[in-house]
């Protein structure tokens, strides 16, 4: 299995039992990736981030881990847009990847 249902499998496993940083990477990397797309509102973005932020804080057992989470999420918003940007991810698949972080989000 490759590719985004790799992607998504990995974000199932992380949220389950996975450090934080770890899941912050991938919710940075879907938000970044997101971003670089027109089919995706300011609004829808900036909804995620907020719900993803919380998440991580919350799961994030001092501040130290907080904040390399936000680290770990700044770095993989990074890497999302370089992605879209490189074409290694279209924005088909960003715009997949960016609506499962949103239903996962949905249920915290």
């Amino acid at each position: 299995m490759t590719g985004p249902a790799m992607v998504v499998l990995a974000g199932v496993v992380l949220a389950q039992a996975g450090p934080p940083g770890a899941l912050a990477a991938l919710y940075g990397r879907t938000l970044g990736a997101a971003a670089e797309c027109k089919g995706i509102t300011r609004e829808r973005l900036e909804q995620a981030a907020h719900k993803a932020s919380a998440h991580l804080k919350a799961l994030a057992p001092s501040e130290a881990a907080q904040s390399a989470a936000a680290t770990d999420l700044a770095n993989g918003i990074e890497r999302g847009t370089r992605d879209v940007s490189s074409g290694a991810v279209t924005c088909a698949q960003a715009e997949s990847e960016f609506g499962n972080l949103e239903h996962d989000l949905a249920g915290r």
